[in-house]
C-alpha cells in the first residue's frame, strides 16, 4: 500500500521504434495532419511513438527496481525478433465509435508470447493490470469529437519491420497540456 504523500509515477513496458522507422511514422503522420488540417485531432508527438506492451500505471518511484527485476524475469531466454508495422488505421476495430488513429502492428507470435509472458509476470507480482484483448498498434492521434472514416485514410501500403531487441520501461508525464513519455530502465533481449 502506498502511503499518500509517496512520490509516484506513470508508467508502462514498451518496444521502441529505430529512428529509420520513427522518421517514416513522423512522415506518414504530416500527410495525414494535412489531409485533416480542419478536424480537432490531438497528434501524438512523434517522439512519444511507442508500441506498448503493458500498460502499469502509477506505481511509487521507489519501486522502479522491481519493476526492472520483473522485466529481466519475464523476457529471460527471448530472442530478438521482427516486428512488422504497417498502414494507418483506425481503433478500436471492433467499435463503431473510432476514437484513435494508429498505425498497425502485425500480432506476431513471439509478440503476442513477449507481452503475454509480461502481463502474466506483472499480475502475479500484484500489479492490477488492464483485462482487455492485447492490439499492438503505435499511435499517431486521437480523434476526440472528430469524424474520421477509415476510407478517408490516405493508405499508402508500405509496411516496414523494426527488431525488438530491448523491452524499455517508459514513463509517462503531463505537463503544460502535453505528454512527455521516456525510457526508464531498459532489458535487452538475449536468447
Amino acid at each position: 500500500m502506498m502511503s499518500a504523500d509517496q512520490e509516484t509515477i506513470r508508467v508502462f513496458v514498451a518496444l521502441s521504434l529505430s529512428d529509420d522507422v520513427m522518421e517514416r511514422l513522423k512522415k506518414r503522420s504530416q500527410s495525414l495532419k494535412g489531409q485533416f488540417s480542419e478536424l480537432n485531432i490531438r497528434w501524438v508527438p512523434f517522439e512519444n511513438y511507442h508500441i506498448t506492451l503493458i500498460f502499469i500505471g502509477n506505481v511509487p518511484i521507489n519501486a522502479l527496481d522491481k519493476l526492472e527485476v520483473l522485466m529481466k524475469e519475464a523476457v529471460q531466454g527471448y530472442a530478438p525478433f521482427d516486428v512488422k508495422l504497417g498502414d494507418a488505421t483506425l481503433f478500436p476495430p471492433d467499435n463503431e465509435k473510432k476514437g484513435v488513429l494508429i498505425t498497425s502492428v502485425e500480432t506476431s507470435d513471439p509478440l503476442k508470447k513477449l507481452q503475454s509472458k509480461l502481463d502474466q509476470k506483472f499480475r502475479k507480482s500484484g500489479y492490477n493490470l488492464i483485462d482487455r484483448p492485447y492490439r499492438p498498434h503505435v499511435t499517431l492521434a486521437r480523434l476526440r469529437r472528430a469524424k474520421v472514416s477509415e476510407e478517408e485514410l490516405k493508405k499508402t501500403g508500405e509496411s516496414f519491420s523494426i527488431t525488438a531487441s530491448h523491452v524499455h520501461l517508459y514513463y509517462s508525464k503531463k505537463r503544460d497540456g502535453r505528454v512527455y513519455n521516456g525510457i526508464l530502465r531498459s532489458v535487452e533481449l538475449i536468447s
